[in-house]
């Protein structure tokens, strides 16, 4: 695949998308690991590492996993050669994958992911990143929560982040009517990506759908010549901690 170019969009808006960027087999064989994962090693997680919504039907429902590299095929996962260069054309250097994340949004569910900006809880320096989130089951679009960017936001620094109470995005970014207007939403088919700077604001609405819950799998990508500020991460941990406690 010709990586470089995506990387024009992504360093003009901030976030790219790539069509198509699993072929049929590829995503069929990471599809089912992810629910072999959710069936067989997420039962047996803590709940700092499992998040839950409850569903329309008054189900709990898993809405986020973190860490999925507990499991071998998804540690291994983190060096699949495509995914690597994709990020290194977008940052221009090489970068080492974090690890993997499950996101999802069940059917019927009010769980909007507050706007913010990554680098909020990475604390990047230089901002030299790119968090990728392929769609892997049903389409996503607005009506069951896709994702909405302010495009060239991350241009413009570090905003103002301030505790949410939303567990797994325990801070939101100032957000007004302005980028509200300016805002775009990207839908995606399965095995569409969505990349995005560490700087560039988003979020996501509540899943509407009665029927099609908005699942995904995202692993974040760190340049060679970022370095993570140690305060960055405390501050966020430290809501973080509360959100797990008391938050919803």
């Amino acid at each position: 695949m010709d990586c470089l170019p995506y990387k024009v969009a992504y360093e003009r808006d901030g976030y790219v998308v790539v069509r198509d960027f699993l072929d049929r087999a590829e995503l069929a064989e990471l599809r089912f690991h992810i629910h072999r994962f959710l069936d067989d090693v997420v039962p047996t997680l803590p709940d700092t590492q499992v998040f839950h919504a409850q569903g329309g039907d008054g189900a709990r429902r898993v809405r986020m996993v973190l860490r999925m590299n507990c499991d071998t095929y998804f540690e291994d996962y983190r060096s699949h050669p495509k995914w690597t260069a994709l990020a290194r054309t977008l940052l221009g250097e090489p970068a080492a994958a974090e690890p993997p994340i499950y996101l999802d949004k069940p059917p019927a569910t009010d769980s909007p992911t507050p706007p913010h900006q990554d680098n909020c809880s990475l604390g990047l320096d230089p901002p030299s990143g790119v968090e990728m989130l392929l769609a892997t089951d049903e389409r996503i679009d607005e009506d069951n929560g896709c994702l909405r960017y302010v495009p060239g936001s991350h241009r413009r620094g570090m905003r103002r982040h301030t505790y949410s109470g939303v567990r797994g995005f325990a801070v939101a970014a100032d957000f007004g009517p302005a980028d509200e207007e300016r805002e775009v939403p990207v839908e995606l088919d399965p095995g569409d990506l969505v990349c995005h700077h560490p700087l560039t604001v988003h979020r996501a609405p509540a899943n509407r759908s009665e029927h099609r819950a908005r699942a995904a799998f995202a692993m974040w990508f760190r340049g060679a010549s970022a370095r993570r500020d140690p305060a960055v991460s405390e501050s966020y941990n430290r809501h973080a901690r509360r959100a797990q406690a008391t938050g919803r």
